[in-house]
């Protein structure tokens, strides 16, 4: 047998070519040898759990900086120990331009599969890396990315800023986070990135989509980094606005970004972000109403009929003083909080006792949270709800609307609307020795952006959001065309950007401005007058972020309020905490941030 398999490798060796790394690479994204066997010499510089990477010795370059030297050999399981850093290496296997099969519209990555190695020496030096500088990340003409002529090549990065939390798992049951070492960062001094309007560029457009969607072209300058990503490199845990020197290693690419493996024998040096920014306190004739997704907060029950998480007691424990750190020490206790992704009443309501209990034991002021929630049709069993401060806030009613409410989905099938059905409470803010306000809260928590561009369900999910958002909107504009109308502010989670995002403009049909029908897959109708003002668009352009989804900064958090209450804001922002935060803070009970993933939304009121 063995001497059958030798000489099967034998043959293979004979039919392909032999070509240096850069010859394989060429210059385009795309290698004109794909589907070929070939076979190429290099020096390992780098390995991952399932492969290694080859470059072209040090002085045996072909003199293109428009071609890369390095090449990513993948091997499935774990390569051979002899595969180290310095051996040099003969390799024979096929060229794949890889494409993750869950994402087919990623950009590929040219690499080597079903490998035969022979060693040809070891100890060699490591070929010197290139140097990723603000020139080098810079938009090209030609449309290729400035990136694709190193890859799989050695690479320095004399100093990055993350502008992302190391990422990780979740282990809902005990409340506990893990780290996968995964951080994103762009060359110091370099703008950080943030989402823009439309959709992204080379994605297809869906069939029925109109001329004139808007294009989000995603920063080329973008880095990501796996710090442990090499066997024997050590996870970075970091905040947003670390700084991370002398930072090398083989730039690899996945999740549609490049992405650097540093060396585990000469790991960066790290400097840790500053202290995240604090909100002031509540001024004596202001009040401060708040939007908090708490991120599937469940209890220690399993509730038949949903697919709720099931709490350790311990687990519960450390949401409950974690939720607490957050609202009293950096949202500072506001009077009003719109809350989303919260099982059920109880569970809110032990929120509110644990948040009055733990500001009086902490001599911070004299709060009476009172809960209040209704069950919806989701069927993870997650809900919208409100803890209000009775000691400042009359509740005059509260009610839930639009939970029967269904519409027709693209297969006709008739479809529920709300999963999450808004909350609605009309109110009178008041303050000893000032006049008092009348507020009407709106509270919602619009369907994700999750399959959107599926070629399959993505028409369900384009019809869902867009309903909902036209149900919410006609809710507002029955309130606001009452006579006995209050200001009115809505708050909450609309997983939208404050721009259409090309599919369906969430934000503007609920504001009353949605997007003209040329430039949305799925138009909505204009139902609300007269419109309502997001607080989001006058926030300086580096702070419009309350969520970092793959090292881009995004809103999704969104407070939107009646032209008449608008004289009354003294002030908004997102308080910080979660969404630059690193997933392990999760598992810290001492510490507030990372209680979500979601940075809450905040508002300063004038009672008078």
């Amino acid at each position: 047998m063995a001497a059958l398999l030798s000489a099967g490798r034998d043959e293979l060796r004979a039919q392909s070519r032999a070509l240096v790394i850069s010859e394989i690479q060429g210059d385009g994204p795309r290698s004109r040898y794909e589907g070929a066997t070939v076979t190429t010499t290099g020096v390992v510089t780098g390995r991952k759990s399932n492969g290694v990477f080859i470059q072209t010795p040090a002085g045996a370059d072909d003199g293109n900086p428009a071609t890369s030297e390095g090449l990513f050999v993948f091997t499935i399981t774990a390569p051979a120990a002899t595969l180290t850093a310095g051996t040099v290496v003969e390799v024979s296997g096929r060229v794949v331009e890889f494409v993750p099969a869950a994402d087919p519209s990623s950009p590929p990555l040219t690499e080597l599969v079903e490998p035969t190695f022979s060693v040809r020496g070891a100890g060699l030096s490591l070929p010197a890396a290139i140097e990723i500088g603000p020139g080098t990340v810079a938009a090209s003409p030609s449309g290729i990315h400035p990136l694709e002529r190193l890859e799989g090549m050695r690479v320095r990065v004399a100093s990055l800023t993350t502008v992302s939390g190391t990422l990780g798992s979740v282990n809902e049951a005990n409340a506990t986070g893990a780290s996968n070492g995964v951080f994103y960062g762009v060359v110091a001094g370099a703008p950080r990135p943030f989402r823009q309007p439309g959709i992204v560029a080379g994605d297809p457009l869906p069939a029925d989509a109109p001329c004139c969607v808007p294009r989000y072209a995603p920063p080329v300058g973008l880095l990501r980094v796996d710090s442990d990503g090499q066997p024997g490199a050590p996870a970075l845990n970091l905040a947003t606005d670390a700084r991370v020197q002398q930072l090398v290693g083989p730039l690899d690419f996945g999740i549609r970004a490049y992405t650097i493996l540093p060396d585990p024998s000469s790991p960066p040096l790290v400097a840790p972000a500053p202290d995240l920014p604090l909100i002031r306190e509540a001024g004596a004739d202001e009040f401060a109403v708040a939007s908090f997704n708490l991120q599937r907060f469940f209890d220690t029950t399993d509730d038949p009929g949903v697919g709720d998480a099931v709490l350790t007691a311990a687990a519960y424990e450390t949401r409950l003083r974690k939720a607490s750190l957050y609202v009293r020490r950096l949202m500072r206790l506001p009077h009003i909080i719109g809350v989303q992704e919260v099982e059920n009443l109880a569970t809110l309501q032990a929120l509110a006792a644990r948040l009055n209990r733990d500001a009086r034991e902490a001599r911070e002021l004299k709060t009476r949270y009172e809960a209040y929630l209704e069950e919806g049709n989701d069927p993870g069993g997650i809900d919208v709800g409100l803890l209000v401060d009775r000691a400042r806030v009359e509740v005059l009613q509260v009610v839930q609307e639009g939970r029967g409410e269904q519409f027709r989905a693209p297969s006709g099938q008739l479809d529920v609307v709300h999963d999450r059905p808004p909350l609605i409470m009309q109110a009178r803010v008041t303050w000893p020795a000032v006049s008092s306000r009348p507020l009407t809260v709106v509270v919602a928590h619009m369907r994700s952006l999750i399959d959107i561009d599926s070629p399959t369900s993505g028409a369900r999910v384009r019809a869902k959001r867009a309903a909902q958002a036209e149900s919410l909107a006609l809710m507002v504009d029955r309130r606001l065309s009452s006579d006995t109308a209050a200001p009115l502010v809505v708050i909450g989670d609309m997983n939208a950007f404050e721009f259409s995002d090309g599919y369906v403009d969430v934000v503007g049909t609920v504001g009353g401005h949605p997007a003209p029908r040329e430039q949305v897959v799925q138009p909505t109708r204009d139902l609300l007058t007269p419109d309502l003002i997001n607080l989001v668009d006058g926030v300086p352009a580096a702070d419009r972020y309350s969520y970092v989804f793959d090292g881009v900064a995004q809103t999704l958090d969104h407070m939107l309020v009646s032209p008449g209450l608008l004289t009354a804001v003294t002030g908004f922002g997102h308080v910080r905490g979660n969404a630059d935060a690193p997933e392990v803070w999760r598992s810290d009970a001492t510490r507030p941030e990372r209680i979500s993933d979601h940075d809450p939304a905040l508002v300063y009121l004038r009672v008078r």
